[in-house]
């Protein structure tokens, strides 16, 4: 999606995700499952996009592609709040977010091109950084060293952002162009990221293809698919050797699903398994995260908001069940 990854059990546990390490003591932990059967996120144009859940404290964070509201909610309640409002900082827009082993969430701009990265625990914004004119800055990871990682689906450059001393820093890291990535202007490129080691995995949204990314070299390989396409990709979650992708409805081509892949252990191939399709299926599904037994799935609408239609509400977050898996459709 263009306008826009998890509880650490000492109670049975609710979530396991993509965060590294620990850094200070939850806030509050998670419920065991039974989780509710969704999500709420309020008001009649939310809109959600990117989401993040916060391993240890059980909270998660989803912003709105229609005007920069950041909601909060708790894995025990079914309904989000508001919890940064609608142009504060001059956040007007998000796409991805993301949420760091120090609390920090890291919340994309979309075509503002801009990446705000604020203290959970205080609210208080800690980084305003600015990508490259014209960009659309979309989804954001966070490697085990710190170092997060985020995509420009219209200009061809991945961002590292790094710390030093009391200052933030957003450097152009990877010249897409030069990697053999597959780019086409005006499209949306690049898209869902995530850190597994020393690599990172992208998924491309307009062509459907995985790439692999060496941290420490840049060294960029397609990963083998047997064919398979990832039309639409978006967030991503990894457990293991199983990739969890969304596929939304941006382009024509792939129904509205996740997509679970067996990797290879150095990421260099995939099989296609599995998918997740509820009854009644997603709308336009952007972001995952995952728990000890279920898929937190967002349902973003924003194919409806792109085509001015109205929207389905109450806005939701699916949960889905990992038992409730579905194999391949014939033809996928």
């Amino acid at each position: 999606m263009s306008r826009r990854t998890a509880l650490v059990g000492a109670l049975g546990a609710a979530v396991v995700a993509a965060v590294p390490g620990q850094a200070h003591a939850a806030e509050e932990v998670a419920p065991a499952d039974p989780l509710p059967q969704g999500y709420v996120i309020p008001g009649d144009r939310a809109f959600p996009t990117g989401m993040s859940l916060d391993p240890r404290t059980g909270y998660f964070y989803v912003g709105s592609a229609e005007d920069g509201t950041i909601y909060r909610g708790h894995l025990s309640r079914p309904t989000a709040e508001p919890w940064l409002p609608k142009g504060q900082d001059g956040r007007t827009v998000t796409s991805g977010t993301a949420v760091d082993s120090m609390g920090r969430l890291y919340i994309g701009g979309a075509d503002t091109h801009t990446l705000r990265i604020y203290d959970t625990r205080t609210k208080r914004l800690l980084a305003n950084l600015t990508g490259a004119d014209g960009g659309f800055l979309n989804e954001t990871a966070i490697a085990d060293d710190g170092l997060a990682y985020a995509t420009d689906s219209y200009v061809p450059v991945i961002y590292r952002v790094s710390r030093q001393g009391g200052d933030w820093r957003l450097e152009h890291w990877l010249d897409v162009s030069s990697t053999g990535i597959d780019w086409i202007p005006g499209q949306v490129n690049l898209n869902g990221i995530l850190a597994a080691g020393p690599h990172l995995l992208t998924v491309s949204s307009n062509t459907g293809a995985l790439w692999r990314i060496d941290r420490n070299t840049s060294q960029v390989v397609k990963v083998d698919l047997d064919g398979y396409l990832l039309r639409n990709g978006d967030g991503m979650v990894l457990r293991g050797n199983r990739l969890y992708v969304v596929q939304g409805s941006y382009y024509e081509g792939a129904r509205p699903q996740v997509t679970v892949l067996d990797m290879a252990s150095d990421l260099t191939r995939g099989r296609y398994v599995a998918r997740y399709d509820p009854p009644g299926g997603f709308l336009h599904p952007s972001a995952i995260a995952l728990t000890a037994r279920h898929a937190l799935v967002v349902n973003s609408q924003y194919n409806r908001w792109r085509e001015g239609q109205p929207p389905v509400t109450p806005f939701t977050i699916a949960t889905v069940a990992l038992s409730s898996a579905l194999p391949p459709e014939r033809g996928d």
